[in-house]
C-alpha cells in the first residue's frame, strides 16, 4: 500500500484541525447554539441537556423555551381514548412529520382505574382511582413523565364537575390546573367553587366568592383553554359559557349569528387550534354541510371561516353512508389544524376504522391512518361519541 505525501497528509491535518476549531466555536457561542436549538424539535433537546452543564442551562431556560415553542407551535397528534367496557389502548393520530416512538411514553394510561381528565397543549391531567380516594397527576406528554398534585380533601372531589389544564406555551413555561365543584344547588341554582393549581407557585388558590350559575348549566363537555380563559359548550343552553382566570368570573360568549329562517344546525366541534377558538356546526337536515366558526380575539363575535360539503367525501368512503330509507352520515370532526406558517387548513375528520385529513381549501382529501382496534372506532362507536380526543403536543416546559 502505498503512503500519503507529506503535503496531502498536512492538508488532511489542517482540515481536522479546522473542523475541531469550528466545532469549539461554535460550542462557545451561545447566541449561535442557541439558533442551532431553535431548529431543533423537542425530543432530541431534552436529550442534547445530557451533553454538558452548558446546554443544559441554555435548553432550560424560560426565554428559550418559549421562544422555542413560538417557532414550533404545531400540533404532533391526537390521543384517541375508547369509553368501551374491553378498555382497548390510546390510538395514536400522528400529523405529518411525526414519527410515533417504538415506545410511546403514555402507555401506562392504559392501566384499570387510570382517567384522563383534560390534556393542553403539551400537558395531561388524569386521575388514578384508589380503595378510598382518588390521586390527581399532571403528566408531561412527550416525555411520560407525572407529578402528583395534591387536593384539598376527598369530599371536595366527590363534587368535582370539571377538570382543565390551562397552559400558553407561547407566553409562560408555567401551567395551572383549575377545579370546577358543586357546593350545592336547588331547582333554579348551582353554587360554584374554584380552585386553582399553579405549577409555579406549587400551591391551590381558591376564588373567594361562592359563583352562582343557573341549574342547567352541566359542564358536561370538556373545557377548552383559550386566551386567558377556560371555555365550556353547553349543550342544554347551546352556549359558550367560560371562566377569566384573571377576573375570576364566568362570563358568556355571544351564540354566532344566523338569519332568520336559517335551517337548523348542530354543534359537531368546539375547540382550538393555533391560538384560535372555533366551532364547527353543521344543518340538520343535511349533515356533509358544515360551517366553521372562529371568535374573535376580543370575544365580540364568531365570524365564519370556512364552509364545505362532505358529499364528495363519502363517495371515496361509502363507509361513511348508512341507512337505506333514511340516510345518515357516520363521521366525527377531531381537530381543526391551522398553522402559523401559511400551512393549508386542514379538518381532521374520524370515520368507520379510518382518520381523514380533509383540505378546507381545495377540498383535498388524504388518510391519515387506520383506527385500531377497529371495533372501539366502528361506525356505532363514532356516531354515539364513544371515545374522547385529546390534543398531543411536545414541550420543553417541565411539570
Amino acid at each position: 500500500m502505498g503512503t500519503t505525501p507529506p503535503t496531502r497528509r498536512r492538508k488532511i491535518l489542517d482540515s481536522g484541525t479546522s473542523l475541531q476549531i469550528s466545532a469549539a466555536a461554535v460550542a462557545d457561542s451561545e447566541d449561535l447554539l442557541i439558533e442551532i436549538f431553535m431548529c431543533i424539535p423537542v425530543k432530541p433537546l431534552v436529550r442534547f441537556k445530557l451533553v454538558s452543564q452548558q446546554w443544559r442551562s441554555l435548553i432550560s431556560d424560560p426565554k428559550f423555551i418559549v421562544n422555542h415553542a413560538r417557532r414550533n407551535p404545531s400540533l404532533n397528534a391526537l390521543l384517541l381514548k375508547s369509553q368501551s367496557k374491553e378498555h382497548p389502548p390510546l390510538s395514536i393520530v400522528p400529523f405529518e412529520g411525526y414519527e410515533i416512538p417504538r415506545t410511546p411514553p403514555l402507555q401506562f394510561l392504559n392501566k384499570p382505574g387510570i382517567d384522563i381528565l383534560h390534556s393542553c397543549k403539551g400537558f395531561l391531567c388524569y386521575s388514578v382511582v384508589h380503595d378510598l380516594l382518588t390521586s390527581y397527576y399532571v403528566c408531561h406528554s412527550a416525555s411520560g413523565r407525572s407529578a402528583r398534585i395534591r387536593v384539598f380533601d376527598q369530599e371536595s372531589v366527590k363534587a368535582l364537575r370539571s377538570v382543565c389544564v390551562a397552559f400558553d406555551p407561547l407566553k409562560s413555561v408555567h401551567y395551572k390546573v383549575i377545579f370546577v365543584r358543586q357546593m350545592s344547588g336547588s331547582q333554579m341554582n348551582r353554587l360554584i367553587k374554584i380552585e386553582i393549581y399553579s405549577s409555579e407557585t406549587r400551591c391551590w388558590k381558591s376564588v373567594k366568592e361562592i359563583l352562582i350559575l343557573p341549574n342547567n348549566v352541566e359542564f358536561e363537555n370538556e373545557g377548552v383553554y383559550w386566551n386567558g380563559a377556560v371555555y365550556w359548550y353547553e349543550d342544554t343552553r347551546l352556549e359558550v359559557l367560560y371562566f377569566d382566570l384573571e377576573l375570576e368570573c364566568f362570563k358568556k360568549l355571544p351564540t354566532p349569528q344566523v338569519s332568520e329562517g336559517s335551517p337548523k344546525m348542530n354543534l359537531e366541534y368546539f375547540g382550538e387550534s393555533c391560538g384560535r377558538l372555533h366551532l364547527i356546526t353543521t344543518r340538520r337536515s343535511l349533515r356533509t354541510q358544515f360551517t366553521v366558526y372562529e371568535m374573535q380575539r376580543d370575544k365580540s363575535d364568531w365570524i365564519v371561516k370556512y364552509q364545505g360539503d362532505l358529499n364528495s367525501m363519502t363517495l371515496k368512503y361509502p363507509k361513511m353512508v348508512r341507512g337505506h330509507i333514511y340516510r345518515y352520515y357516520v363521521y366525527r370532526p377531531l381537530c381543526l389544524i391551522e398553522g402559523e406558517k401559511n400551512e393549508e387548513p386542514h379538518l381532521v375528520i374520524a370515520i368507520p376504522g379510518k382518520v381523514i385529513l380533509y383540505n378546507l381549501e381545495d377540498k383535498g382529501l388524504k388518510m391519515l391512518c387506520d383506527l385500531l382496534p377497529a371495533k372501539s372506532f366502528c361506525a356505532h362507536a363514532i356516531s354515539t361519541n364513544q371515545f374522547r380526543t385529546f390534543q398531543y403536543m411536545e414541550t420543553l416546559a417541565s411539570i
